[in-house]
């Protein structure tokens, strides 16, 4: 298991538990303890842990890194988040989408940005769970958009699906365009299993999938694993981005495009 990867499921597991010990994590990863201390000692380093006698505690930054501090910020405040990050990556992402495509674009502050990027696009068919998607393509007389029915979630701005639902089996796209909460070596993440379990679900329904992230979302972390990378076939991020975490993922075959 590369570092990145433990680091990110240490996180996980502190979320849901705030403690944990040196002998259980070692157990866990089946690693050294000592290999777990130095885990601990760089995610000290970075002010995610305290240390503890024989183990760690959360601090409240991780404690809250989960749907509590995600619930913290408004759509609107989210959407200000890397916002020229975001717009560069959508314009990068616009380009793999020709007129006459049907693809499938998911809810978020990232997918906004690739709405607003399709604006001179022609004939699209674009089908989404997201309201200011579906907002923004409305605005064009050459995009035809499906919203998916639903739960409203008004604070991602969203209509969501039961949780176990799995696929999608009347629908079948080109491509999916999907925003993230976290990248890493491992896969892609959301906060929680509502979000994660819609997002499999636009998986099984695309030919290809292309992930739009930010260098922000490769150093967060977030619970609940979308896919592995196996399943994904793009990753469209920024020039902040930690070349060796690029390099972990283009290891797996996936086509990692860099904009600005």
């Amino acid at each position: 298991m590369l570092k990145i990867e433990r680091h990110q499921r240490i996180l996980a597991l502190m979320q849901q538990t705030n403690l944990v010990t040196v002998r259980d994590l070692a157990r866990e990863f089946a690693t050294s303890p000592i290999t777990i201390r130095r885990d601990l000692l760089e995610l000290g380093e970075r002010g995610l842990l305290e240390r503890t006698r024989g183990g760690a505690v959360a601090t409240q930054e991780v404690i809250a890194e989960g749907s509590a501090r995600y619930e913290m910020y408004s759509y609107a405040e989210r959407h200000d988040q890397q916002s020229l990050e975001k717009a560069a990556i959508a314009e990068c992402a616009a380009q793999f989408i020709s007129d006459g495509d049907s693809i499938l674009i998911n809810a978020g502050t990232t997918a906004h940005a690739l709405s607003q990027a399709l604006r001179g696009h022609q004939d699209l068919n674009v089908i989404t769970n997201g309201l200011t998607v579906a907002a923004a393509l409305g605005q064009s007389l050459h995009a035809h958009v499906y919203v998916l029915s639903g739960r409203l979630d008004s604070h991602k701005q969203a209509t969501i699906e039961r949780p176990e639902m799995d696929r999608f089996p009347h629908i079948q796209i080109r491509e999916a365009f999907l925003g993230v909460h976290a990248v890493s070596p491992a896969g892609i993440y959301m906060r929680d299993n509502e979000d994660a379990a819609m997002n499999r679900a636009f998986i099984s329904a695309a030919h290809r999938v292309t992930v739009m992230a930010d260098h922000t979302k490769l150093a967060s972390f977030a619970s609940f694993r979308v896919c592995q990378w196996s399943q994904v076939h793009r990753l469209v991020t920024d020039s902040g981005a930690d070349p060796k975490d690029l390099d972990h993922i283009k290891q797996q075959g996936v086509e990692v495009v860099i904009c600005g």
